[in-house]
């Protein structure tokens, strides 16, 4: 048998596996996210601008699910993981993704692959409407305050991903969050699965943009000492009696990696996730 048709019987063998996996349980998902990820994203450390230590999948927001499938399978765009489990070639593009994901940077080895298979089922599911706001209230771990949190994700072919050849996608993620007790908040953008220092500019409401310097490194928190550029930046962080005005329209980034620009639909943000906000924003 040629090296061709070896390689499609592979593939289309995981493409069937893919379908017959069944979505992670709850409890399976916190264990993983546990001992696989809150090594580097712990509250200390709070890695790529997040804290995983508390992560709970059954109120987890869509765009977070989306971020760490992102995360896991090194950008594989959220159609081909869709597609993963009905086309060979999805597939093959999955597995490639997986096998340079952050499945395997907590140090410990990655999972089976049935419990793989588990997980991107279950942040496929949990990622659904992840480009649409969402607004959580949670505690935040180390005060107990009640923290809203409203996120959105944008999805886009990766510039920097295509002039190394790859097929990875660019993922954002947007979050704003407030503290309604002290009227603490922030404004925050994310990114998958490359991390980058650089200048980011920032426009609201079609307005000239501002500029940022986004600088520093991220640890591993795994044992190695390897380090990273940043994955998130926060844009605002305010307090004390002070309020940024919420944008009306759009927000949109560009600048961090050449040729991205991605917008977030402010003018979709509904009237009572805004006032869910206004303690710390206008």
């Amino acid at each position: 048998m040629s090296k061709f048709l070896v390689t499609l019987a592979l593939t289309a063998a995981l493409a069937a596996r893919l379908a017959a996996a069944e979505p992670a349980a709850l409890e399976q998902q916190n264990t993983f996210v546990k001992t696989h990820c809150a090594v580097c994203h712990s509250d200390r450390a709070n890695n790529g601008g997040l804290s995983l230590e508390g992560f709970d999948a059954a109120v987890a927001a869509p765009s977070l699910a989306a971020m760490m499938l992102s995360k896991i399978t090194s950008g594989t765009a959220l159609a081909t993981v869709h597609a993963a489990s009905r086309d060979a070639v999805a597939a093959a593009a999955l597995k490639r993704g997986l096998g340079k994901g952050a499945v395997n940077a907590s140090g410990l080895g990655a999972p089976a692959p049935d419990v793989v298979d588990g997980l991107v089922a279950a942040f496929t599911a949990q990622s659904a409407h992840a480009d649409k706001w969402s607004v959580e209230r949670l505690k935040h771990r180390p005060t107990g305050a009640e923290i809203v949190t409203a996120s959105i994700v944008r999805e886009l072919p990766s510039a920097a991903a295509a002039d190394r050849g790859d097929t990875e996608a660019a993922m954002y993620r947007l979050v704003l969050t407030c503290n309604a007790a002290s009227g603490e908040g922030a404004l925050q953008l994310a990114w998958s699965p490359v991390p980058k220092r650089g200048t980011l500019a920032v426009a609201i409401d079609g307005k000239p943009a501002t500029s940022y310097t986004v600088d520093g490194t991220e640890r591993m928190g795994n044992g190695t000492t390897a380090t990273t550029g940043p994955a998130a930046f926060v844009i605002a962080r305010f307090g004390g009696g002070t309020r940024i005005e919420l944008p009306k329209r759009t927000l949109t980034a560009t600048g961090l990696f050449a040729g991205e620009t991605v917008t977030f639909p402010f003018d979709e943000l509904a009237k009572p996730a805004r006032e869910s906000l206004s303690a710390c924003f206008k």
